[in-house]
């Protein structure tokens, strides 16, 4: 359909013609200065982003529930690309998909209850979150609580209570004696993806599966001191979110979900086959203060005034737990807004900049503060290209996903669609979730590639905190490196791994694009965004208590901006590959730490990977070098250099995916089996050895295999991003 061409068909590569007379207009000058002038360029981001400007528009996008493959998801993605078209975008288009999502039915809720010897219902759960402060909380459009793709079901049985629900509590629980097989698990949110918890009491046979935040964590100020006099959880608030471990489309895993796909049957597919619901941290005290057992173990026990125990079953002799789940799943359109400012001399390379739109309810944090930030990104860059002029050397993608809420689905779907073209032209994927989750700090994800991007950019932005500018930190940097400071290199701020909790996953560990993620965030002692999936996720929360003014929220825009037009225009694109190959020797030797002496027992060599590893860095050494005598006024030199360092990322793609993990195709970086949400490097390789001393003989000897056949995988690719910055085909 018209809709879902490539929308960069018009930005055809030049031709070899064109590049060579383009040389020939070419000013030679150093690699390093984009041609607009970077320091005018940035003092025009710095002044014209628009604190009020953020506020309207996040105003505006929380004012109704739009999750997504709804009409107010729909009318949002419309409401967006009507936006981005009266800004004055070369393109704009809506790309839909046609996606199997998850709702609960909004006249039933899903409910928990404690039943009696007779089956009667002693206490019966909440089916919705309790309206405490702003008018749109009582909106009729809210959602019951519920966890996505859920299976439906209507369980009784006993209950266990599993800690945060990891592979290692499953264990402790089987090393206590206490198996969930036939039983309705109790878990905590707060330290693995969701998903993996329902897939880890599923793989073991429990029957169900009941989530709930505890206020040790959500609350840790006691249960006074929560919203809306402060960030943290109230009683009555309920984490939504997926529980479907795959990302994309479950029905078309691997291939976009467009009018031709060939779709799987549901009992086919990826979803979940128990029942998953959330509760409250209020309803969870009622289920844990009727439980029985043996107390659970001391570092296990949360912020409740109950005895927390193990289980299974109910302190009182017959009484049981029911777990009622009418969430189903249903085919629904998704939407993705996709913009376009053309890029004046390589239109055929793009920096593509990228957040969600959908919500589970109003998405004050998640997302839509990254979406009204990437709506006033998008205003000031044309605001830039109308009064000064400026058009970018490659071309600045802008990019609302729709349904990522559900496994980002909107991104995932196109770089299906698309990805041949995106692994060949795409410079770098620039991701903002959300602004702020908290003002602690800034936080980054980002491959290393791109450390030096957002270091210098970084260092350009205005601390809004300021507290902080009176001690003498005067820019975003200096508080970042202060407050989250590197271990391993004193003076820098910290960089996380890139897991797969955003829309960036598609593009870095599919595609092999260096991409980057950022935002506002709390004290790394609090080690979680309280009211995240919540009713209590509402403009007021971001207005009046996490950043009153919109500072914090547009120092982070224009940190984004910046970033953007530094790769959207530097001549040489500025790759940190000296990074890379640090990243790369520090990762190996964590790896040897931890598993050095298992791997040795084995008579396992790990020379070869060693070498290939001191191979990337002399042939990153030997290329930083050639670029001081590189001809910047030869423009196919200059394509050349840049094509190779584009090309590094991709060297780490394994079309064959990891071990058991097809849909993962990074070899060096991915999220652990065990916990999506985190990055981990050389993830094929560790999650192969973890835990392997507890298994049987036979599957001790399969993983084995499996850590030998990707160590030999890993060291080919290493030795192939080595090979790419050469111009020898040897």
């Amino acid at each position: 359909m018209p809709g879902q061409r490539l929308i960069f068909l018009v930005l055809s590569g030049l031709t070899f013609l064109a590049l060579v007379a383009l040389s020939l207009l070419l000013t030679k000058g150093s690699r390093g200065t984009p041609r607009h002038g970077r320091e005018s360029a940035d003092d025009f981001i710095i002044k014209e982003v628009d604190p009020e400007s953020i506020r309207n528009y996040l105003r505006h996008l929380t004012s109704r529930p739009h999750p997504g493959g709804t009409k107010a998801e729909e009318e949002n993605a419309h409401w967006v690309a009507d936006s981005w078209r009266a800004l004055g975008l070369d393109e704009v288009h809506l790309v839909p998909y046609d996606v199997l999502l998850s709702y609960p039915k909004n006249n039933i809720p899903n409910l928990v209850r404690v039943l009696d010897a007779a089956g009667q219902a002693v206490w019966t759960s909440h089916g919705w979150q309790k309206p405490l402060y702003s008018p749109e909380e009582s909106s009729p459009d809210v959602l019951p609580n519920f966890n996505a793709y859920s299976a439906p079901g209507n369980i009784t049985g006993d209950v266990v209570y599993a800690y945060f629900g990891r592979e290692k509590d499953f264990k402790q629980l089987e090393d206590l004696g206490v198996s969930v097989k036939g039983k309705i698990v109790l878990a905590r949110y707060g330290e693995v993806f969701r998903a993996n918890i329902a897939w880890a009491a599923e793989k073991r046979g429990a029957a169900g599966v009941i989530l709930y935040t505890d206020p040790q964590q959500y609350a840790p100020l006691g249960e006074d001191a929560v919203y809306p006099n402060t960030v943290y959880m109230p009683a009555s608030g309920v984490q939504a979110g997926t529980v479907l471990l795959a990302d994309g489309d479950p029905l078309t895993p691997f291939y976009p979900s467009v009018e031709s796909a060939y779709r799987l049957a549901e009992e086919n597919s990826s979803v979940p086959k128990i029942p998953v619901q959330p509760v409250s941290y209020g309803d969870a005290r009622e289920i844990l203060r009727h439980m029985g057992g043996p107390e659970a173990p001391a570092e296990w026990r949360g912020g409740l005034d109950v005895t927390y125990r193990l289980g299974p079953g109910m302190a009182e002799a017959g009484w049981t737990l029911g777990l009622e789940v009418h969430t189903h799943n249903a085919r629904a359109t998704t939407y993705d807004v996709v913009g376009v400012i053309r890029g004046s001399e390589e239109p055929d390379r793009y920096v593509i900049l990228g957040n969600h739109r959908d919500a589970w309810v109003f998405g004050g944090v998640d997302p839509s503060s990254g979406t009204a930030a990437l709506l006033e990104v998008t205003r000031v860059l044309t605001s830039l290209k109308d009064q000064t002029g400026w058009r970018p050397r490659r071309s600045v993608v802008v990019c609302s996903w729709g349904s990522e809420e559900y496994g980002l689905v909107g991104s995932k779907e196109w770089a299906e669609q698309f990805g041949k073209q995106l692994m060949d032209r795409t410079v770098a994927y620039i991701n903002v979730d959300l602004t702020i989750e908290g003002n602690y700090s800034l936080r980054t994800l980002s491959a290393p590639l791109l450390y030096d991007t957002v270091f210098e950019a970084a260092a350009k932005v205005p601390n809004p905190d300021a507290a902080e500018v009176a001690a003498g930190r005067p820019m975003v940097y200096d508080t970042w490196a202060a407050r989250l400071p590197d271990g391993d290199h004193p003076g820098r701020p910290r960089v996380d791994l890139v897991g797969s909790g955003s829309d960036y996953r598609s593009f870095m560990h599919n595609l092999g694009v260096p991409v980057l993620d950022i935002c506002y965030t709390y004290d790394p002692k609090v080690n979680v965004e309280p009211l995240y999936h919540t009713l209590y996720e509402t403009f007021a929360l971001v207005d009046e208590l996490y950043d009153k003014g919109f500072g914090f929220q547009a120092a982070l825009t224009r940190l984004w901006a910046i970033m953007a037009v530094d790769l959207a225009d530097t001549q040489v694109l500025k790759f940190s590959l000296k990074e890379y190959s640090s990243f790369l020797a520090d990762a190996q030797e964590e790896l040897l730490q931890e598993y050095g002496d298992l791997i040795s027992a084995r008579n396992i060599s790990m020379a070869y990977f060693k070498k290939a590893i001191e191979g990337f860095s002399q042939a990153t050494d030997m290329f930083i070098d050639d670029l001081d005598h590189l001809d910047t006024s030869n423009v196919l030199a200059v394509r050349r250099v840049n094509d190779q360092l584009m090309m590094v990322e991709r060297s780490f793609i394994d079309p064959r995916g990891l071990p058991d993990r097809p849909d993962y195709n990074h070899v060096v970086m991915a999220p652990s089996v065990s916990d999506s949400y985190s990055g981990t490097a050389f993830s094929g390789l560790s999650d192969a050895l973890d835990g392997i001393l507890d298994l049987e003989p036979s599957q001790q000897e399969e993983r084995w295999v499996h850590f030998a056949q990707h160590l030999a995988a890993i060291t080919h690719y290493i030795n192939t991003a080595a090979k790419v910055l050469s111009d020898d085909l040897w």
